[in-house]
Formats: C-alpha cells, sequence, structure tokens
C-alpha cells in the first residue's frame, strides 16, 4: 500500500466510524432488570392498598407503613434509572470525542465544561445539537440525585415533571425518564454528524482560517513545502 493509498484507507475508516457509531451504542442494559423490580413492587403496593381495606386500625397501619417503605425503594430505583442513563451517555460521549479528536484524553471529559470547551474548539455549538435541552435536564437531575440535598434545586425545578414540588414522587422520575430516554441516541446521533461535518468538510471559510493561522507562522518556502507535502499525501 502506498502512502497516498494509506491516509485515503486512514480518512475513510475515521468517517466510516463517525458514521456507523450511532448503531454502535449499546442498549441501557439496567432497564430490563430495573423495569421488572419496579413493576413487581408496584404489584405489591396494589396487594397491600386492597388489605388495608379489610383489616381494622392496627394491621392496617402496618399495611401502610409498609406501602411506605416500599415507594422509597421505587424512589430508590426511579433515581438509579437516571443516574445509570446519564452514565451510559457520558459513557458513549467520551469515546466518541477522544476517539474523533486524538488531541484529545478521555479523562479531560469528567467535567461538562471541558466538553463545550473542546466542541467550541472546533467550531461546534452544543446548543444546537439535537435534544440538547434534554441531556442538560438528564445532567442537572443526575448531579442534583448525587450530590444534593434537596433533589429540586435552581438547575431542576424548572423540569417539567418537577415544576411547583417540593419533592420529587417516584413517579416524576419515572414520567421524567421516559420523556428522555431516547434522547441520548438523537444528541450522540446529532454530534457525531457535526465532528463529521468539522472533520472532513472544509468550507471557504474554514480554508481561510486554516490558511491564515499556518501563513502567519511561516514563510513562503516553508509554505510552499507544505503545500508539497500535503499533495503527496493526498489524491
Amino acid at each position: 500500500m502506498t502512502e497516498k493509498e494509506a491516509y485515503k484507507k486512514l480518512r475513510e475508516d475515521k468517517r466510516l466510524g463517525l458514521q456507523n457509531f450511532p448503531e454502535n451504542i449499546t442498549n441501557n442494559h439496567f432497564d430490563i432488570s430495573s423495569d421488572k423490580l419496579i413493576e413487581e413492587l408496584e404489584l405489591k403496593i396494589s396487594e397491600l392498598k386492597s388489605q388495608i381495606e379489610s383489616y381494622n386500625a392496627t394491621p392496617g397501619y402496618i399495611k401502610s407503613l409498609e406501602i411506605y417503605f416500599i415507594e422509597k425503594e421505587l424512589l430508590a430505583f426511579s433515581e438509579m434509572k437516571i443516574i445509570y442513563a446519564h452514565k451510559h451517555f457520558e459513557t458513549h460521549l467520551k469515546f466518541l470525542l477522544s476517539s474523533s479528536y486524538e488531541e484529545v484524553e478521555e479523562k479531560r471529559l469528567y467535567k461538562w465544561a471541558e466538553v463545550e470547551n473542546l466542541l467550541k474548539s472546533k467550531d461546534i455549538n452544543l446548543k444546537n445539537i439535537s435534544n440538547y435541552s434534554e441531556i442538560s435536564e438528564l445532567r442537572n437531575l443526575n448531579n442534583a440525585i448525587k450530590h444534593s440535598r434537596n433533589m429540586i434545586d435552581v438547575k431542576t425545578k424548572h423540569i417539567l415533571e418537577l415544576r411547583n414540588k417540593k419533592e420529587p414522587y417516584y413517579k416524576d422520575l419515572l414520567e421524567f425518564y421516559n420523556r428522555i430516554e431516547g434522547c441520548s441516541l438523537i444528541f450522540l446521533t446529532s454530534l457525531s454528524k457535526e465532528i463529521e461535518k468539522n472533520l472532513f468538510e472544509f468550507e471557504n471559510e474554514q480554508l481561510e482560517k486554516i490558511s491564515v493561522k499556518l501563513v502567519s507562522h511561516m514563510d513562503p518556502p516553508t509554505v510552499s513545502k507544505l503545500i508539497n507535502k500535503l499533495e503527496s499525501k493526498s489524491n
């Protein structure tokens, strides 16, 4: 394989990898087990509520207490679904960015600000990516669950399912999850397309920026050498 052929294959493989990236996003395996447990616990609550009606005050109180603790379990499961969904999204986002831009270390991307700064440097506006708002809500709610005493804070109180509530019921979190469940795939698909454009499609404005940056550091002989090297490696 000649040098030109090697570079051509490298370009084609990288572009194909970006185009196929959404198809390789794995399923959220936690959903299968958690949904089954949630269904079982909700059925148990229904059974307990029907039993309360046939008991006198004391046994009824015990059943009500059991319902209280089951609902706390359901709240924990609904929180875990949101945390896992965010982790699932974050894992694939880090892979997409670190594999697309070789200069980026995956460990740098643990802060959202780092992701924003990276994409801004590539002229990619995150706010223009499909389902950006839903992903922001997922991030904020994930952070509130993990780090805040009050899940409904300044950043989460505007979420549709949490509006005008002092604290969430487990069904509120499940409704939120069901609404944003498919958003991470849509977001990552949209972002991968923007990255593909950034890496492989060059408009005159982009070429102008590149040329100005290079010429400002190179004398004419060096510019000529660069042109020759580029031509030798391209078709």
